[in-house]
C-alpha cells in the first residue's frame, strides 16, 4: 500500500494513527478486567430493545425482539426479524420511532410478513466567520445559510410466503431537496430494490440489488448507526472512485464470510457511479431504474477485518482494509486523457476504551482513526487521514446520546493543483478540521444532532479563508 510512504505532515498524522492501530489490536485480545461483586453496581433493569442481540461468538444481527400479538398469525411475532439486515450501519429498533412498533399499520402490514420505515435527515449549516456570499458563489456548505430535507420510504418483508423461507426483501424511493444543490439534488427516485439471505448462522450472507454500498463497506458512519452522523466533511474520497451512495445507488452484488470467531471478509460489485458526479448521475437516470448507462463501468470492492461487538467481558473492537477498483474511465489529469483504474484503498480501526456499564457493555468511550488515498491523478481530493474521540451514552440519564469530536487532515491532488496554476485561478493545498457534535435523543425516534466545525481551508479552489460552520440536523424515525 501507498499509505505508509507519505513525505511531510501527512505522516506526521498518519504514524500515530498506525501506531494507535496497533496497539488497539493488541489491547484487543485482552478482555477488560471482570469487575468485581464489591465494584459492580446494582443490577438495573436493561432498556429494551436497544442492547444488539449477539450470535456467533459476538457477531451483532438484529435487536432484542419486539413481541407483538398478531391474530393473523396465532401468536406473536418479533418484529425486529423485520429490521433492515446485512448492513455495517443499523436503523435502531422499531421501539425507537415515533409511530412506534405497536400501531394499526404495522400489525396489518405483518400479517404479510412485512412493516415499514420512514427515514428523514432535515439540516441547517451557517458559517460563523463571514457574511453569505451570493448565490452563484458559493463552493460550500454554510457560506451561504444552507437547508437540506429528504425522506426515505422503506418497505422490508420476508419472503417466505413466496417459498423463500429466510429471504429479505427491501425496497425504498427517497426525495431530497436543498437550496443549495450540492448539498441535495431536488429528486424524487427509486433508491433501492434488494433481497439479502444469511446463511450458516449469519456466517455467510449474500446481498443483491439497486442499494447504495456506502453502509456496506468501510464503516464510515461514527458509532456504527444512523442516529450519530458520518465521518469528516472530506471523507469523500470512496464516492470519487464511484463508490455508490444514498440516494444514488446501482446495481450491486455482495458475499460476506465470517470463518472463525469476529474475523470476516466480503466483496462486492456494482455498477460504477458516473466520474463526472451525481449531477450526471441523475441527469442520465433520474428515476434510478437503468442498468447501466452508456460509458459506465464497474466497481470491485473488497474489504477483510476483525469485528468483535460489544460485550461484558470484552469490549469492541473493529479494524478494517480494503480496496476498491473501477473500470471506469476517469478524467487523467496527469495524462490529459480518460483512462481506466482508478481505485481507494482504506484501513480503519474504531477501539472501545472503557465500559461504564455492564448491562450496557456499547456503553463508553471509543477510539478511530482512518486512512484512505486514491489516486491523484484521476481525484481532486487525494488523501484523508482522521482521528476521532467519541463516547456512546456520554451520561448516565442519557443513554442513547453520542458526544464525538473529529480532527481530520486532507490533501488536494497535486495534478488538480497544476491545472488551476494554467487556468489563472487560486487554490489550497490542503484542508485540517476540527469538530465537534452531540446526537440527543430527544423523543422516541428523534435524534437532534448538533455540531460546531472548523475547517482551513473549506475549498480547492478560490483559496478562502479558514470557516467556521454550525451545524443542525435531525434523525428522524417512523
Amino acid at each position: 500500500m501507498r499509505l505508509c510512504r507519505l513525505p511531510g505532515p501527512r505522516a506526521l498524522v498518519l504514524c500515530p494513527a498506525m501506531l494507535v492501530l496497533f496497539s488497539a489490536f493488541v489491547q484487543a485480545q485482552t478482555p477488560l478486567p471482570t469487575l468485581t461483586e464489591q465494584d459492580a453496581p446494582a443490577a438495573a433493569e436493561p432498556l429494551p430493545n436497544i442492547a444488539p442481540k449477539l450470535e456467533n461468538g459476538g457477531a451483532p444481527v438484529r435487536p432484542d425482539a419486539a413481541e407483538l400479538y398478531n391474530p393473523c398469525k396465532g401468536g406473536h411475532v418479533d418484529i425486529e426479524a423485520l429490521n433492515q439486515l446485512g448492513s455495517d450501519s443499523s436503523f435502531p429498533p422499531f421501539a425507537d420511532s415515533i409511530t412506534g412498533a405497536d400501531n394499526p399499520v404495522r400489525r396489518k402490514m405483518l400479517c404479510h410478513n412485512s412493516t415499514y420505515r420512514v427515514f428523514m435527515p432535515p439540516g441547517f449549516t451557517i458559517n460563523l466567520t463571514g457574511a453569505p456570499v451570493p448565490a452563484s458563489e458559493q463552493v460550500y456548505m454554510g457560506q451561504r445559510p444552507t437547508w437540506s430535507v429528504g425522506a426515505g420510504m422503506y418497505i422490508i418483508a420476508d419472503l417466505a410466503d413466496f417459498h423463500l423461507p429466510g429471504f429479505q426483501l427491501t425496497l425504498t424511493a427517497f426525495s431530497g431537496r436543498a437550496n443549495w444543490i450540492w448539498a441535495s439534488p431536488n429528486i424524487v427516485k427509486m433508491a433501492q430494490v434488494v433481497v439479502y439471505k444469511p446463511y450458516l448462522k449469519s456466517r455467510l450472507s449474500f446481498k443483491a440489488g439497486y442499494q447504495d454500498n456506502d453502509g456496506e463497506f468501510i464503516g464510515m458512519n461514527v458509532g456504527g448507526g444512523m442516529t450519530s452522523g458520518s465521518q469528516g466533511v472530506y471523507a469523500v474520497l470512496p464516492y470519487e472512485v464511484g463508490l455508490s451512495h444514498m440516494p444514488i445507488t446501482s446495481p450491486t452484488a455482495i458475499v460476506r464470510f465470517q470463518p472463525i470467531g469476529d474475523f470476516y471478509a466480503k466483496a462486492g460489485v456494482q455498477r460504477s457511479s458516473s466520474p463526472k458526479g451525481e449531477l450526471d448521475d441523475l441527469a442520465r437516470d433520474a428515476a434510478g431504474f437503468r442498468f447501466i448507462p452508456r460509458g459506465y463501468g464497474w466497481l470491485s470492492a473488497y474489504e477483510g477485518g476483525y469485528n468483535r461487538a460489544s460485550r461484558a467481558d470484552a469490549p469492541e473492537f473493529w479494524v478494517r482494509a480494503g480496496y476498491l477498483t473501477n473500470t471506469t474511465q476517469f478524467a487523467n489529469n496527469k495524462s490529459g486523457t480518460d483512462t481506466k483504474g482508478n481505485n481507494c484503498e482504506f484501513i480503519l480501526a474504531d477501539r472501545q476504551l472503557a465500559q461504564n456499564d455492564p448491562v450496557h457493555p456499547d456503553h463508553g468511550l471509543y477510539l478511530g482513526v482512518s486512512a484512505i488515498t486514491v489516486p491523484p491523478e484521476m481525484n481532486d481530493y487525494s488523501r484523508y487521514y482522521e482521528v476521532r474521540l467519541y463516547q456512546n451514552a456520554p451520561f448516565g440519564s442519557r443513554p442513547s446520546d453520542l458526544v464525538s469530536v473529529v480532527s481530520s487532515y486532507s490533501s488536494y491532488s497535486y495534478y488538480t493543483r497544476q491545472k488551476l496554476v494554467a487556468e489563472g485561478k487560486p487554490f489550497a493545498t490542503h484542508a485540517a478540521t476540527l469538530t465537534g457534535s452531540y446526537s440527543a435523543r430527544v423523543h422516541a425516534g428523534a435524534y437532534l444532532i448538533t455540531g460546531l466545525s472548523y475547517d482551513s481551508r473549506p475549498a480547492i479552489t478560490p483559496r478562502l479563508p479558514a470557516a467556521l460552520t454550525v451545524t443542525v440536523s435531525a434523525a428522524l424515525f417512523f
